[in-house]
């Protein structure tokens, strides 16, 4: 069984190194499936940029236009109202990537390369 381990692990290392950077889907060994781009790798895991939900909160509202928050009319940030909760229409949010770590030994396999 150990051997069998340490040859998945070393399978799944080498496909990491081979598509370093690239979209890629990895599948668990529960069967959900991620996509993300392969960030960095070692011999115990893989750390995938996975990217973000566009609307984070999930209350249906925009982040730079209309909706609750601590804003006056536009967005313009001043006292509560509506409107951006930052003032100024900037996004509640400034990463378009998240990174996960996936150990090996919980992935079935590796994906590559993903085309939409």
């Amino acid at each position: 069984m150990s051997q069998q381990l340490d040859h998945h692990k070393k399978n799944m290392f080498d496909l990491c190194q081979k598509h370093h950077l690239y979209l890629v889907q990895v599948e668990t060994v529960d069967g959900q499936t991620f996509e993300g781009i392969v960030d960095e790798f070692d011999e115990d895991g893989v750390t995938l940029l996975v990217p973000s939900g566009e609307n984070e909160r999930g209350d249906g509202f925009d982040d730079v236009g209309f909706g609750p928050g601590p804003g006056y009319g536009m967005g313009y940030g001043y006292g509560p109202g509506f409107g951006s909760p930052y003032g100024y229409g900037y996004p509640r949010r400034f990463r378009r990537f998240r990174r996960y770590r996936y150990p090996f030994f919980n992935l079935n396999r590796i994906f590559f390369p993903f085309f939409f």
